[in-house]
């Protein structure tokens, strides 16, 4: 059965969908973290308090898979600097994996970051996740062992563009 969906830029009336999606993905080892390293993040570092004042300094960007209003995939990035756009979680609903939603997430993400001036997206993964971003035309760029709540992590670049000025300082430029 196919399955429906798309994506969107998100707002703060998202917050409360995604972040249940968010905590869902995190307490099913989505991201290969123990139990109390999940919980931890959920309660004390990536809260739905700290998101929020995130999205509403716009030091943070969520794009959202959504099916029947329902939240069925995330991403969460940082807000783009020095032409280099990073994304900060990414995460989608068991039932709608291999469908494409992370491919729709990202494809929409990187037009958005080069719309805005990146020439570079960045972002860290686990081992389970490291074929999947290759396939989409992300390169490896280093390891980093026994990282964050000691999980091995794997640092993606994609390159979207030569980098220049003009594109990631325009508004500075400009004023």
């Amino acid at each position: 059965m196919k399955k429906n969906f798309k994506i969107i830029k998100a707002n703060l009336s998202h917050l409360d969908k995604f972040y249940k999606l968010f905590q869902k993905t995190l307490r099913q080892s989505y991201f290969l973290y123990p139990p109390n390293s999940s919980d931890f993040i959920i309660e004390q570092d990536m809260t739905k308090g700290n998101i929020k004042r995130g999205l509403e300094e716009k030091s943070y960007v969520l794009y959202l898979g959504i099916s029947d209003s329902r939240v069925v995939g995330y991403l969460l990035a940082r807000k783009i600097n020095g032409g280099v756009a990073f994304a900060h979680w990414l995460g989608v609903a068991k039932d709608f994996q291999n469908k494409g939603v992370a491919s729709n997430l990202l494809a929409f993400w990187e037009k958005e970051a080069f719309a805005q001036g990146s020439h570079k997206l960045q972002l860290w993964t686990t081992e389970n996740n490291i074929k999947f971003y290759k396939n989409r035309g992300f390169t490896l760029g280093g390891e980093f062992p026994d990282a964050w709540y000691g999980v091995d992590h794997f640092l993606f670049y994609k390159t979207l563009r030569k980098s220049n000025e003009k594109n990631f300082l325009k508004e500075y430029l400009e004023s």
